[in-house]
């Protein structure tokens, strides 16, 4: 994905840290420009000051929360509003709640399904008309190990990412030929702000486990999507989960996800 002739321009969601903090730094490092989009404004700001100084590149910060209606057709408003297009898409934004289903808080649930699978649906089918024109783009959605199997304690939250996996695989199938590819990166447990947002510290997935960082997960999935791979499992253990599971009857599958996301007493 060199940008050597003319310069293109990758849209991050969820870029104030974590995956997508490392995805402006990989896609910054190969030439791109950068559309970053989060709730924290100033935490972008810092991230543009240093790919902007380190790589030369151009960065706009747009800051919004992806749960709010229409949020994708005011992000991609902005994007047209200042003159610039969309080469490469990463809906990296979601978050999980963990617990029983019937003890979610009804808002945040909502607002969960919104960032999840509505405001990422929407910002894909808003990006790939004008990439497909072009012959050239790259989108990645976010998945998880939990897009493999129905998952006791985070229910709501599996089901959101067995959607978002089943989305980009056949779009992937769909975009054949056209130049424009879609992977899904489907990470296991990674050192983010992800867990303790989930307020999921004591969950056996977490506790005492030496977790894989961010970084190291964010440029297997840059690597996978430069590839045009439909998707990459990482972890040995999680890998060996979502293969696994294929073989296993769907409740059997949940018992040992529910299991294994159990809080330790």
């Amino acid at each position: 994905m060199d940008a050597t002739t003319t310069r293109r321009t990758a849209l991050i969601t969820g870029a104030s840290s974590g995956f997508g903090a490392e995805f402006a730094r990989l896609f910054a490092a190969d030439g791109f420009d950068l559309i970053l989009v989060a709730r924290s404004g100033a935490a972008m700001e810092e991230i543009a000051q240093v790919q902007e100084g380190r790589h030369g590149i151009s960065v706009t910060v747009l800051p919004k929360d992806l749960s709010e209606p229409g949020a994708a057709r005011d992000v991609m408003a902005s994007v047209r509003e200042r003159g610039l297009r969309v080469d490469a898409l990463v809906n990296n934004a979601g978050f999980s709640t963990y617990g029983p289903f019937v003890e979610t808080d009804e808002a945040t649930l909502v607002d969960m399904l919104a960032v999840n699978t509505l405001t990422l649906t929407d910002l894909t089918r808003a990006c790939l008309p004008d990439m497909i024109e072009r012959g050239w783009g790259r989108v990645m959605l976010l998945g998880s190990i939990a897009s493999f199997t129905p998952a006791p304690m985070t229910a709501a939250y599996a089901a959101t990412k067995s959607y978002v996996l089943s989305l980009g695989l056949a779009l992937g199938d769909e975009l054949k030929g056209t130049g424009v590819s879609v992977t899904t990166l489907c990470p296991g447990p990674t050192e983010t702000g992800f867990q303790a947002r989930a307020s999921m510290e004591d969950s056996k997935l977490i506790q005492g486990r030496r977790l894989p960082t961010a970084a190291d997960v964010a440029e297997a999935g840059y690597a996978a999507m430069k590839r045009g791979r439909p998707y990459l499992v990482t972890g040995g253990s999680s890998r060996a989960f979502a293969f696994g599971s294929r073989f296993l009857p769907r409740t059997v599958a949940a018992t040992i996800a529910g299991r294994s996301q159990s809080r330790n007493p």
